[in-house]
């Protein structure tokens, strides 16, 4: 009698071997696709940690270059106010903020291309 059962074991152990091999290959793409999300989440979080950080160097700049030519006229006799006026123009914060801001973008750039050749040269 057990010999009776022998060819439908073997054919529900064909049948049983599609849907694990297919099981199989569906967790290793599950464990690739979280790999590469998880890689792309964290490239994705240092540029914006470097754009934020760029940002808030210039926005420091120019309050601190502000506060600094609206100090100056405090406690600067008029004449002197005016003189500083024909020479200095109304725009000098933006001016040294956009400056310092290319340097910074430039300096970064610089990182990133330096970082990636020695990635490049591990490989």
């Amino acid at each position: 009698m057990p010999a009776l059962f022998l060819p439908i074991l073997a054919g529900a152990a064909n049948l049983l071997r599609l849907p694990a091999l297919a099981a199989f290959f569906g967790a290793i793409f599950a464990q690739i696709v979280a790999f590469l999300a998880q890689w792309f989440t964290v490239k994705t979080a240092m540029q914006l940690g470097i754009v934020a950080a760029v940002v808030s160097l210039t926005v420091g700049l120019f309050i601190t270059v502000k506060t600094l030519i609206t100090g100056i006229g405090v406690v600067a006799p008029p004449q002197f106010t005016q003189a500083m006026s024909l020479i200095i123009p109304d725009n000098l914060p933006l001016c040294i903020s956009a400056i310092v801001s290319a340097n910074i973008v430039r300096w970064v750039w610089i990182w990133q291309v330096h970082f990636i050749e020695m990635y490049a040269s591990i490989r």
